[in-house]
């Protein structure tokens, strides 16, 4: 096999987020390691130095709870892009399940380089404890837990894991699906709503979860559990933090529901994946509010801490969503939610959440915000052809499709 170059290491997480030459830096220290199936390359607790990725072959984590996670490799071109473990002590045993080869960093030397480096995704100037104010070193903090697994980052909720693994990793169908969903009458029902709505009902209505997923189709199903899960996730046990994590979760329903009708009128979009866009565009808010309370500067100033959030929640948001193992398209619409003049060459679902959010802010009197056609992703959109305006929006043109996306987003 050929040596690792920088085509491969460009690819893995977090290195993908450093400049080229940063990355050549880390070719010479890049080691190959091979492992015969089922022997252990290591246990949980245990710390050896090294982060690995797979290669080839694959690699199952288990932890206390018994919970699973696979992770695969096909070679060069199919690395898979997480590492094992970031940092050590090593919260997982991993054993592989099948011969594997893996791609192994000394961490020591990955770290030296990130610190020396600067990360264009999260524009945060040099990163280093001394550099800037309360609010760069909070973000440093959580750079830094995030690398060494320390981070108290938001967990995807177990039923959509479930889910996930089911529909990806063993190709369940509707059945063995509901099967597994009915364990939650809850989101069962919330299924069932969501097959018998505008978006997706049909002349009968469904009153049964297996024919609901049938009608949603598998990724439409996929893509619901994990929006509906979320609320779980908006939640602190902190009185004043739960009403603002309620607040976001409001916000992120309704530019969720908007961005969900905008996408059934939209070529190229799937309306499942576009809530999904839609609740997650502020998912990097949340570790940002429970961490601000190390820092009084940060949490006796709330103008400063809103600066702050405003500054970094979309960095902070694509590292939660690459730990969930996002897709790229998806781990960009935190990051580009707001950037209101953004170039690129083709439309994308960061686009339309976007705009989603433009009409959602609209709404509020206080708001500063661009007008829709003042925007390029409008125009990329086509927004203009379907007559969507200032005057006009999807707001005034759908509300009862909006209402009713946002009943089934908060349970009503």
């Amino acid at each position: 096999m050929a040596a690792i170059g920088t085509e491969v290491l460009e690819t893995l997480v977090p290195l993908r987020d450093l400049p080229e030459e940063a990355v050549r830096e880390l070719v010479d220290v890049v080691e190959l390691e091979d492992h015969a199936a089922r022997s252990v390359i290591f246990r949980q607790g245990g710390d050896d130095g090294w982060t690995r990725y797979v290669l080839s072959g694959a690699v199952v984590l288990v932890d206390d709870d018994g919970n699973r996670r696979t992770f695969t490799g096909t070679g060069n071109a199919g690395v898979y892009p997480e590492p094992l473990a970031l940092g050590g002590p090593f919260p997982h045993n991993a054993v592989a399940s099948t011969d594997v080869r893996l791609i192994r960093l000394p961490r020591q030397r990955v770290n030296e380089v990130m610190a020396a480096s600067r990360l264009p995704d999260y524009d945060v100037g040099e990163v280093s404890p001394q550099s800037g104010d309360a609010g760069e070193g909070l973000f440093y903090q959580l750079f830094e837990d995030l690398m060494g697994d320390r981070l108290d980052l938001p967990s995807m909720p177990d039923m959509a894991i479930k889910v996930r693994e089911a529909i990806e990793e063993h190709e369940a169908g509707a059945g063995e699906l509901a099967r597994i969903i009915q364990a939650d009458p809850a989101l069962a029902a919330r299924l069932i709503q969501t097959a018998n709505s505008a978006a997706f009902g049909g002349q009968t209505p469904v009153d049964s979860l297996a024919p609901a997923i049938t009608r949603l189709g598998l990724r439409t199903t996929r893509e619901v559990v994990v929006a509906v899960a979320l609320k779980s996730v908006f939640q602190s046990s902190h009185p004043l933090l739960n009403q603002r994590m309620t607040e976001l979760w409001m916000h992120s329903a309704l530019v969720a529901a908007i961005s969900q009708v905008m996408a059934q009128r939209l070529r190229g979009f799937d309306s499942g994946r576009a809530l999904l866009a839609g609740l997650v565009h502020d998912i990097g808010v949340i570790p940002m509010l429970t961490n601000a309370g190390d820092y009084p500067e940060l949490a006796n100033n709330p103008m400063l801490l809103q600066q702050t959030i405003a500054a970094y929640r979309g960095q902070v948001g694509a590292m939660i969503l690459r730990r969930w193992n996002f897709p790229d398209d998806m781990v960009n619409v935190p990051l580009a939610a707001e950037e209101w003049h953004r170039q690129a060459d083709a439309a994308d679902y960061a686009d339309l959440v976007m705009l989603a959010q433009l009409q959602a802010l609209s709404e509020e009197p206080m708001a500063e915000v661009p007008g829709l056609s003042e925007t390029s992703a409008y125009h990329r959109l086509g927004l203009e052809k379907l007559g969507v305006t200032e005057g006009a929006s999807i707001i005034a043109e759908a509300r009862e499709e909006i209402a009713e996306a946002q009943k089934i987003l908060l349970g009503h």
